[in-house]
């Protein structure tokens, strides 16, 4: 299973230079276009030729994400000998994550990965040897996932054993009232140990302790509605429930980890605020200490890096604008500073072996930059370029992605990004309105570089823009509640507002505007080519809600039938009741509504989605015939709430790039 992919440019790897030097350019070959409209479809949304570079807890190797035989799988490089071995042949899945066991061995999940929610559907749980040997599928194969005939797809691994091993600690669903925590074997599949037999009924997931042993369990009771936070004092303890709240609430405290006291929590918590900020929290007493961090845009819920030795706090990552460490140890802040010194362009994430302190990987990108993995060495401190994530898409080429906050109608602020093609003078251009999904999601705001779709709606000269309108999540409650049982209306101005501000800015065409998105963001796309008839030009829909009333009464969506929570609690709460707000419902759902359409329509659908059905396709495409809408209507066949197929995918966008060409001219 040992495959030298990458040999070729590991091997030419540069010499190790002293920072702060300015970064070296890669040996990798990388093509070269004359400009970004070159770019064929393919670059933009083949798997990345490496992402996820982990070093090895002692930080003698490197693993990473890497596209091999059409899908992910994973590489792993000696950092002595530079000799790369792709471990893994997998054809039908995706890698999707991975973790060290041991400084040998590796823990990893395969799923369908091309969710347009970014929502992964686990195949397995595997580990593997770093040489590719002695692989188990811990999902079919050992008592760890046997009860009875059920096979448990998904393991989540939590924490290595100390010291490290081939054993590994990891949740599961091995009852079918809750999940639980094991230890288990590796090697053989094993359950060696199960760490919370007696935990509360109805459990999802779990918080260990710096002694790897789990003192706070989530649990959610779907007869009553409401959600339970648990804890108890040590492993002998009996569990006690220190909070709980309605399913439907909003309002939360969320405990992420012990501080090195092993007494304290940390938590994030919006109780008495509208936005989500980090608390230390005493279990003892019931509560809330000192303020750790907050922000006055966006809530906080994580994002918390910690000592793997001390397992001191020593710093947090959040996104507003950017990507953003704050550092609160001394030594790691002097050190992003170096870095960041010696690649002053890009955003430098660092990530080191947990046994090992001198050595890092630094993940560097920006918004034109898919990304670039370093080598960072201490005592003397140097650093090394190893390969790009994506080497057919030159940074060079690439548009700047910029964030803005423009006022909707009621004068409520919507954060956005916007995207203008950089060959262009940013001037009277044609508009992509790209609507997330969701709509309760925060999509857009993860990745600076961008998703694809931006850069290559951007490379055809289209300005792209990316709104967040009110429903998103991650910028507190209000922004969140103020779109309850707003679909198709202020959630709709807040998008065409994002337009309009646009047109007003010069930097936008009216007369050239469509809309593109998929689930919600398809369903957007249809409402607002129904209540902006005279407005846009177009609209690109794929995998999108068309009924409102069919996506809360269907039996065949996994939204009414997986969920062990009654809907009406939830949905009916923030879409709208089927009975009592029918009326409000049909007029604004697409499918009834498609005569007041004039814009043409791509549709695009997944034959065996359970998300969002067929039916709401086949309801769009019956309306838009009988309204004499001119459309084009394609179901991808094996495929669910987004494409895995790159013979999919690549005609998909091959299709909208011809579609926004004949509409956008």
């Amino acid at each position: 299973m040992r495959t030298s992919l990458f040999a070729a440019a590991l091997a030419a790897s540069l010499p190790f230079v002293a920072l702060p030097a300015a970064a070296q350019k890669s040996k990798a070959p990388e093509p070269t276009y004359a400009k970004a409209s070159d770019i064929p479809v393919e670059a933009f949304f083949k798997r990345a030729e490496l992402n996820s570079l982990e070093l090895s807890p002692d930080g003698t190797h490197i693993a990473a994400l890497t596209s091999s035989k059409g899908r992910t799988n994973i590489v792993v490089v000696s950092i002595e000998d530079r000799k790369p071995y792709v471990i893994t042949s997998f054809e039908q899945f995706d890698v999707v994550d991975f973790e060290w066991v041991s400084n040998k061995r590796v823990f990893f999940r395969v799923a369908e990965t091309r969710d347009v929610l970014g929502r992964t559907k686990f195949q397995g749980t595997y580990a593997i040897d770093i040489d590719g040997q002695n692989l188990r599928n811990l999902s079919d194969g050992g008592r760890a996932i046997k009860e009875g005939t059920r096979r448990i797809n998904n393991i989540i691994p939590i924490r290595r054993t100390d010291p490290p091993s081939d054993e590994m600690i990891v949740e599961m669903e091995a009852r079918y009232d809750g999940t639980d925590v094991f230890r288990i074997d590796t090697r053989t599949g094993r359950v060696l140990e199960n760490l919370t037999s007696d935990a509360p009924e109805y459990t999802t997931g779990f918080i260990l302790d710096w002694n790897r042993v789990p003192r706070v369990a989530y649990a959610t009771d779907a007869r009553k509605g409401v959600n339970y936070v648990w804890y108890r004092e040590s492993a002998k303890s009996p569990w006690q429930e220190l909070f709980s709240r309605d399913v439907a609430s909003n309002e939360r405290m969320s405990p992420i980890a012990f501080n090195a006291d092993n007494k304290t929590l940390f938590v994030s918590s919006n109780i008495g605020r509208d936005k989500s900020a980090l608390y230390s929290y005493d279990p003892s007493t019931k509560k809330l200490g000192d303020l750790i961090f907050e922000h006055p845009s966006i809530d906080v819920r994580g994002g918390l890096l910690f000592d793997a030795q001390t397992h001191k706090l020593l710093g947090l990552n959040f996104t507003y604008d950017k990507s953003n460490t704050v550092w609160i140890d001394p030594a790691m802040k002097k050190l992003q500073a170096q870095v960041d010194a010696a690649l002053p362009r890009t955003i430098n994430v660092l990530g080191r072996g947990n046994d090992n302190p001198n050595r890092f990987i630094v993940d560097a990108w920006s918004d034109t930059d898919p990304g670039r993995f370093y080598l960072l060495g201490l005592n003397p401190t140097k650093m090394e370029e190893l390969l790009p994530s994506r080497p057919e898409l030159p940074a060079a080429l690439m548009s700047p992605r910029k964030f803005i906050a423009y006022k909707a109608r009621d004068g409520r602020e919507i954060p956005a990004w916007v995207t203008i093609p950089r060959d262009s003078d940013g001037k009277n251009l044609p508009l992509v309105v790209n609507i997330h999904g969701g709509p309760h999601m925060r999509i857009y705001g993860f990745s600076s570089w961008g998703r694809p779709e931006a850069q290559f709606l951007a490379s055809r000269g289209y300005v792209v823009l990316e709104p967040e309108p009110r429903g998103s999540t991650g910028f507190g409650r209000d922004h969140l509640e103020s779109s309850y049982k707003h679909w198709g209306q202020s959630m709709q101005d807040d998008i065409t507002d994002g337009a309009l501000y646009l047109v007003k800015e010069g930097i936008v065409d009216k007369k050239r505007m469509c809309l593109y998105g998929a689930s919600y963001g398809g369903y957007a796309t249809l409402q607002g080519l129904v209540r902006e008839p005279d407005l846009f030009k177009c609209g690109v829909a794929f995998v999108a809600v068309s009924d409102l009333v069919e996506l809360l009464t269907s039996n065949e969506s996994d939204t009414n039938m997986a969920t062990k929570v009654d809907m009406s609690r939830v949905l009916y709460k923030q879409i709208g009741d089927p009975d009592k707000d029918r009326q409000m419902l049909v007029a604004n759902s697409p499918a009834y509504n498609a005569k007041k359409i004039k814009a043409p329509i791509l549709l695009a659908m997944g034959q065996i989605d359970v998300r969002v059905p067929l039916e709401h396709g086949r309801r769009m495409r019956s309306a838009l015939e009988a309204a004499g809408v001119k459309h084009e209507y394609i179901v991808y066949p094996g495929e669910g709430h987004g494409w895995n197929k790159e013979e999919h995918v690549f005609d998909w966008y091959k299709r909208v790039e011809k579609f926004f060409a004949e509409n956008l001219k």
